[in-house]
């Protein structure tokens, strides 16, 4: 699915697409800026429109009859439909201020052909604007790609407005919206995000897809590329870009670029639809059927390549193609579906989208719906969310295609993973086995042990016992290899005691270390934590190994362990060991392959020291589960230097120095409403004893959670105290309902956890449901508060 991510940035596209400001009607047209206006002011309901059919009426003419047929604009719909007539519209503007006020005026769409603006002063003078894609770019008043007016009105100036529309059967509309132009400028700049982002991710999308065809030779992957760039293109046609920067001087391809550009994407897209769903081997007639609907299409840019004129039917037409070209897409997913073809439920998903949006653009075309900015846009947001899942869909079939080029190559691996399996069930199996024997030698010798009657009797027990302890940490080993190999290894986080874990450790060694008259050196910096939370076991485990190879390489001199012990913030800790010793070092050659499995300096190297060589390996893989650093260099001298450093957090008992200790005047939660849900008497005893200190905190007690959910009800708490075990409703179901909402309850109030287990599991269950905290029992007065206060919103400053 990597494939598909760069298509995720889509939705960052569309949802960057902000609505253009509306501001309710000003009646009379007139202007105010006393007003504020910082959005659109539509003058629809000002003007009355004249429609002359096929007749080409002057300015003049229309100015100097006043029995024209003109009608309310409002009375009128936005969308007019597809059209190739004139039409007139008229209205009054009026400035009442002392100030001049600068506008621009928006009159049509970006691709209607003709557009004019006369302006009639006071004075009888008349000032004409240009616009509409007919005319060359450069010779519009305003050079926008939609059709803009600009529009100045002196002190109390009126000026009596005409507009002149001609299209060549698209479709007409008559926004009429006036912009001071600062909100103009503003909108264009917003306008600019959104397509900026639409257009960049279609032409990516095509890009890659190209791509992809030429790498794989799937010939779905050119027409869905060829698609989308058409599509893309159609689009730049109808937001007017194409004739701003591709036909700039209008002419024959600046007329037709919506519809050639509308007939081409169909036809990729059918033929995409076609490939993808293997129409030819699942339906005949449905192959045959796009195929026809293919053939409509290039006969359709056949009629606009050799007309020459625009026939005012072709629009109508695209559309009409449009919707077969999409019902055909439908039935073909409905047939494939019915003949239980697994298709990729992200294109059925992606084509819906599509369908939405182009049936909600197309309906908006035939002027069946009401315009709005949603109708208006239906179609980019149907492409955009149609090329999200349909990329997803694409980047399945890259994985689908490239399972089916490395189907040999996987036929060839499979021995070598067969004996990979083979090694980690042996492992697993002699590990079991040994464990039944070893257990009968450790209870022999240490029976003998007991009896004293031999004088070296004590010497041979204590061999046999270090024997077995040898062969139980080679068991160990093996065991964590094989969970290692499997993937499944995780760390157990529970609180426990640092500086007695470090001791036992430390003490276990320097016997080790002394028997070899070896020097054993310990020595840490700073103050340690008396607890942590952390894997105790996969500490002592590393700590162990790393000991235990200093030790075993190690012939002469000494073995030192220095530790570093650093805070992190408020909670968190680092313990940053050294170990050093003056051992016979590493080769360069086996450094790079030191923390690998089954490795060691040479194969010699098992005569001289005992050992599987999987400690290192072991060491690795849990340094790395910690988020920890392991580095392991030869000294300058003699020997090696290990570093190791390995994060965690301090039990919540460290933070509170002294239980017994009194609260300062300052410690205070103010009046606070606390809901504990517990359903022992003894535990609700304690907490009332500890409230008591706290005068202004209210207690309210419930027994399970369904009670305290019926409470909650009734009253607001500042907090909830939340047991786990209890009947009628757990703490676990009572903190996931109220997380979710389905609690007549603020979601969000704070919810401290108190509860004797403090496994690993429920730790990660709780916080996963929504809990803010944690405190275990027997329950600290000092911590309790501390985490109160800690999770507790400050309320409000009241003057």
């Amino acid at each position: 699915m990597r494939h598909s991510i760069p298509f995720l940035s889509m939705i960052a596209g569309v949802l960057l697409h902000v609505a253009i400001f509306v501001l309710p009607f000003i009646s009379n047209a007139q202007f105010d800026k006393k007003d504020n206006i910082s959005g659109a002011i539509s003058l629809r309901s000002q003007a009355s429109i004249l429609l002359t059919g096929k007749k080409d009426l002057a300015f003049d003419a229309i100015r100097s009859n006043t029995d024209l047929p003109f009608v309310p604009l409002s009375s009128l719909e936005e969308n007019m439909g597809f059209s190739h007539e004139s039409y007139w519209i008229r209205f009054t503007l009026e400035n009442p201020d002392r100030t001049a006020s600068e506008y621009y005026l928006e009159t049509a769409r970006p691709i209607t052909d003709i557009v004019d603006l006369y302006l009639v002063d006071e004075d009888g003078d008349v000032q004409r604007q240009h616009s509409g894609d007919k005319i060359p770019f450069s010779k519009k008043t305003v050079a926008h790609r939609k059709s803009i007016f600009d529009i100045s009105l002196e002190p109390f100036q009126k000026m009596e407005v005409y507009i002149h529309l001609k299209s060549d059967g698209e479709v007409v509309m008559t926004p009429l919206q006036l912009y001071p132009k600062n909100t103009f400028f503003e909108l264009t700049y917003q306008e600019q995000v959104f397509y900026g982002f639409f257009y960049g991710i279609l032409i990516l999308a095509c890009i890659i897809y190209l791509f992809f065809f030429f790498a794989l030779k799937d010939s779905a992957f050119i027409y869905y590329g060829l698609y989308v760039l058409f599509i893309a293109l159609m689009q730049f046609s109808l937001d007017g870009f194409f004739h701003q920067y591709f036909t700039p001087q209008g002419g024959w391809l600046s007329d037709r670029a919506v519809l050639l550009t509308a007939f081409v994407s169909l036809f990729f897209f059918g033929k995409y639809g076609d490939t993808f769903l293997n129409l030819k081997k699942h339906s005949r007639l449905l192959h045959l059927s796009g195929k026809a609907l293919g053939i409509g299409t290039l006969a359709g840019i056949a009629i606009l390549c050799v007309s020459p004129a625009l026939p005012a039917f072709c629009y109508p037409l695209a559309n009409g193609v449009g919707i077969l070209v999409l019902v055909h897409m439908i039935a073909s997913l409905v047939m494939v579906k019915m003949k239980k073809v697994k298709v990729d439920p992200y294109f059925v998903i992606g084509i819906s989208f599509l369908v939405l949006g182009f049936v909600i653009f197309i309906l908006n075309n035939f002027n069946t719906i009401e315009n709005s900015f949603f109708t208006n846009n239906g179609a980019k947001f149907g492409i955009g969310l149609e090329i999200i899942f349909l990329s997803i869909s694409m980047s399945n079939r890259i994985r689908d295609l490239r399972m089916e080029n490395e189907r040999n190559q996987l036929l060839a691996l499979q021995r070598a993973e067969d004996m990979n399996d083979i090694k980690s069930s042996f492992l697993s199996n002699i590990s079991h086995e040994l464990r039944t024997p070893l257990n009968l030698i450790m209870g022999m010798a240490t029976s003998l042990q007991q009896n004293k009657k031999e004088t070296d009797l004590e010497e041979k027990c204590k061999l046999i016992l270090s024997s077995s302890k040898n062969l139980l940490g080679y068991i160990e080993d093996i065991l964590d290899f094989t969970v290692i190999e499997k993937g499944t290894q995780e760390l157990k986080l529970v609180s426990f005691e640092l500086p007695s874990t470090l001791s036992k450790v430390m003490e276990a060694h320097q016997k080790k270390a002394e028997a070899k008259n070896l020097e054993f050196d310990f020595s840490f910096q700073g103050s340690l934590p008396s607890r942590i939370i952390g894997d105790k076991g996969k500490l002592v485990q590393i700590l162990n190994h790393l000991l235990d190879n200093a030790i075993k390489f190690t012939n002469t001199g000494s073995i030192t362990v220095a530790l570093n012990c650093k805070y992190k913030g408020k909670s968190g800790v680092v313990l940053d060991f050294s170990i050093e010793d003056t051992g016979i070092g590493i080769s360069k050659e086996k450094m790079s392959t030191v923390f690998e499995s089954f490795t060691k300096k040479s194969f010699m190297d098992k005569r001289e020291f005992s050992g599987l060589g999987l400690g290192l390996y072991i060491v690795k893989n849990y340094v790395h589960l910690h988020g920890g650093t392991i580095n392991i260099t030869n000294n300058a001298q003699q020997g090696t230097t290990c570093e190791l450093s390995l994060g965690y957090e301090m039990d919540d008992t460290e933070l509170v120095l002294d239980q017994n200790k009194e609260m300062a005047a300052t410690d205070s939660l103010g009046t606070r409403d606390i809901l504990l849900v517990e359903d022992n008497k003894m535990n609700q005893t304690v907490v009332k004893l500890l409230f008591k200190k706290w005068e202004d905190i209210n207690l309210t007690i419930a027994n399970h959670g369904k009670e305290a959910l019926e409470i909650m009800k009734e009253q607001a708490f500042d907090l909830v105290l939340m047991d786990l075990q209890m009947p009628e409703m757990d703490g676990f179901e009572t903190t996931s309902r109220i997380r979710s909402g389905k609690a007549s309850c603020d979601p969000q109030i704070p919810i401290l956890v108190v509860t004797a287990d403090s496994t690993s599991k429920t730790r990660k269950e709780i916080f996963r449901l929504g809990a803010n905290d944690l405190i275990t029992k027997p329950i600290n007065g000092a911590l309790l508060f501390s985490k109160m206060k800690k999770n507790i919103p400050k309320k409000p400053y009241v003057a």
